[in-house]
């Protein structure tokens, strides 16, 4: 019998993997893809404890359902009819409440707190270097209303103890001196930092593999058979049965069809999102921003500059939208004149795992369960992965209680 198995080789997984490992565990992952590609490699970069606020929040549901009829909006439900979907809607709105709100930013803000310092020290490890930079995060807006709702948020940020410096255009000229941003404003967060994801996960597997961790790609879980204190069973699509102590869900996306098959309910819908990637632009910011109306993410990656956004929940389709990546690509020189972009490079997409209260799931299904579910980490996965795997390693080596608000199991029965 296995100590853990890992399922899903993607940032949360690694970084589980990673704090079992050192901790004198032994680690199994499987994953049904090659662990070469996935929301965990192309994403935006971007750790931020300025994203103490959960997704669902009040006015979200107003806003969305704004967007849901506009061709290149930054969010879009695919209409389709399943309940499941329509179970996650209501419990989102359920959801999206201030006192919802007002019980998780500390939380959020202690959580990507505490991964930005785990990446900051796991880059300055031999055999590391995944371009960590800590310039922090900008929030440009162009529009009374979205200054309006930057500078509440940065006030909300004050009162949590996160550093948010109120910047007009010309103030962000001082900082971004070599190129124009035409903008009203802007928030600085310089608690913010970035790093460059797929270098980041290529150097964590190689380091995982070269202490003896077992990675078993191409191995497909189809179920898991909890038997609590016994241990638990995980079949995979190959007809092999393998037995372990514990598993770990962080299959992203996925892990809610597994826990179905399963027995469980895990509410989970996908955030199809895309990015593109620009190879030695003609110009480039030196500090990632969010362009506030248009939702877009750009990251300065080396000499490379990668530019995403979108929300799209599609039921996991492979379609990708061209009206959804014009958008988003014609969206940068409204911010950055000076910016030309005439080979954005293909088209990456991913599914972003999304709670119906914008908080992940993270703890053992039940007080005596053999399974640890890490996942639902929407658009902050890479933010999150670092204090997740501490979290799952001290359930495995701890049996630490985590917050509620984190429980696996806290939609079942709604």
């Amino acid at each position: 019998m296995r100590d853990i198995v890992v399922i899903g080789g993607g940032a949360v997984g690694l970084w589980s993997a990673w704090h079992l490992h050192k901790a004198g565990v032994r680690v199994t992952i499987i994953d049904k893809s090659a662990m070469q590609d996935g929301c965990s490699y192309g994403n935006a970069g971007m750790i931020v404890p300025s994203h103490f606020i959960p997704m669902a929040s009040p006015g979200i549901i107003a806003q969305g359902i704004r967007w849901m009829f506009k061709k290149k909006s930054p969010f879009y439900i695919r209409p389709r009819a399943s309940s499941e979907l329509m179970r996650w809607l209501w419990l989102f709105y359920r959801s999206a409440s201030s006192r919802h709100v007002a019980d998780s930013v500390s939380l959020l803000r202690d959580m990507h707190t505490e991964s930005r310092e785990l990446y900051r020290d796991l880059d300055r490890m031999p055999g590391f270097g995944f371009g960590f930079s800590q310039k922090g995060i900008l929030m440009l807006f162009q529009t009374p209303g979205a200054e309006s709702d930057e500078l509440e948020t940065a006030e909300m940020a004050h009162q949590l103890g996160i550093e948010a410096n109120y910047l007009t255009s010309e103030q962000l000229t001082r900082i971004e001196p070599a190129l124009k941003v035409q903008v009203k404003g802007a928030v600085h967060y310089p608690g913010d930092a970035h790093l460059s994801p797929e270098i980041m996960m290529r150097q964590l597997k190689a380091a995982l593999l070269a202490e003896g961790v077992q990675c078993m790609t191409h191995t497909e879980a189809t179920a898991i058979i909890d038997d609590h204190k016994n241990g638990v069973r995980i079949h995979t699509k190959n007809g092999e049965t393998i037995p372990a102590k514990n598993v770990v869900l962080s299959a992203g996306s996925w892990s809610s069809k597994l826990m179905s098959l399963s027995g469980f309910s895990l509410p989970v819908q996908d955030g199809k999102g895309y990015s593109m990637t620009v190879h030695q632009p003609n110009i480039c910011p030196s500090i990632p921003a969010i362009l506030h109306e248009a939702r877009v993410a750009i990251t300065p990656m080396g000499t490379n500059l990668r530019i995403s956004g979108t929300l799209e929940i599609s039921g996991m389709d492979e379609i990708i939208s061209t009206h959804k990546v014009r958008s988003i690509l014609d969206a940068v020189p409204g911010y950055y004149p000076q910016l030309h972009i005439h080979d954005p490079g293909p088209v990456w997409f991913g599914y972003r795992p999304c709670t119906p209260d914008g908080l992940p799931y993270i703890g053992r299904w039940s007080e005596d369960s053999a399974v640890i579910v890490a996942t639902g980490h929407a658009m902050m996965g890479l933010s999150l992965a670092p204090v997740t795997g501490r979290m799952v390693k001290d359930l495995v080596t701890g049996n630490a209680t985590l917050h509620q608000k984190l429980n696996p199991a806290r939609f079942a029965g709604k």
